[in-house]
């Protein structure tokens, strides 16, 4: 009889105890079912919130709750609003602004009395701004990445306000921030968020730890640098070997955004075929504004005369 009852006792024991572990898993692991299987699809579909003031609900992810509960940010007071016109916390860039195109300067003041610098992260470059392999081909990294073990801590590298903290299918769980200078700066592949939307964060205030979630080969930082949406070099903000500022203020004209045009034509030339078959009434020059290809290089590439006539089906090489 004892023995029987020794028996029921260690089974309902065991009974609450996995209930109980239950419960905290449930509480304390991220809510996975919002994943985005595209960030440039995202960026391209999502509609930008209105701006006005945003009440959230403490009943999201779990970094959600560290925020209080029904916390209130208005977006009248969100950061750099004299280069923003909006606050979109979905949409990493929601602006749509070619800047590669921009005739004026703007120098922006990185550092005063009120916005310091932190590091993002300390640790030596794995991968650096421009153009990588990514298995067979090319890829343009938009970032640097900074080798960190899962864990280490990630700071706000400026003041600023959260605008997004979410996960993401390519960038994992990310964070961005907008910040008093004008400048917003992405966070990548955390292990977890320790930030919520809305909120204010110092520069070296700790955001998130290290980790490899998203498209990621390994424990790693992504650090992007970003203006009205658009890439920036990191490398022109910060001396990554040291992790100090370049210099108390930046200077952003088109000459920031030219690799851009790289990007561009990089994609153009994957979608251009190697040779196609002329067509009825093709000329090199209607070939070339279809392609994009200089007539020049077009009888180059085929050892023929700019003004040789082209026959239905000859086999016209483009690149």
């Amino acid at each position: 009889m004892i023995k029987r009852v020794f028996l029921v006792l260690i089974f309902s024991s065991g009974f609450f105890i996995s209930n109980y572990v239950k419960a905290q898993v449930e509480i304390t692991s991220p809510d996975t079912t919002e994943v985005i299987e595209n960030e440039e699809e995202e960026e391209e579909d999502e509609e930008s919130a209105e701006f006005d003031s945003v009440i959230v609900e403490s009943n999201g992810p779990y970094w959600d709750f560290l925020r209080p509960r029904n916390f209130v940010f208005d977006t009248s007071n969100a950061p750099a609003n004299q280069y923003y016109n909006f606050w979109d916390t979905v949409v990493i860039n929601p602006y749509k602004k070619d800047l590669k195109l921009m005739e004026d300067t703007i120098v922006l003041p990185l550092v005063t009395d009120g916005c310091g610098f932190h590091p993002p992260a300390i640790g030596d470059l794995s991968s650096t701004f421009g153009f990588r392999r990514w298995g067979r081909r090319a890829k343009f990294h938009f970032g640097v990445d900074v080798r960190m073990d899962v864990g280490d801590p990630v700071y706000a590298a400026f003041a600023g306000v959260i605008r997004i903290a979410k996960r993401s299918a390519d960038y994992g769980y990310m964070v961005l921030i907008r910040h008093d200078n004008g400048l917003e700066t992405l966070y990548a592949h955390f292990s977890q968020l320790l930030c919520y939307v809305g909120q204010n964060v110092n520069a070296g205030d700790i955001i998130g730890l290290a980790g490899s979630t998203g498209r990621s080969t390994g424990p790693h930082l992504h650090f992007e640098v970003r203006f009205k949406g658009e890439k920036i070099n990191p490398n022109k903000v910060v001396y990554f070997p040291s992790g100090s500022l370049l210099s108390d203020s930046l200077q952003i004209d088109k000459s920031c955004f030219k690799h851009l045009y790289e990007v561009k034509a990089a994609k153009l030339k994957i979608k251009t075929p190697k040779y196609i078959k002329a067509r009825k009434g093709d000329t090199l020059y209607r070939i070339s504004r279809e392609y994009g290809i200089s007539v020049k290089r077009l009888a180059r590439l085929n050892k023929i005369s700019t003004k040789t006539k082209i026959k239905r089906g000859r086999k016209i090489r483009l690149r």
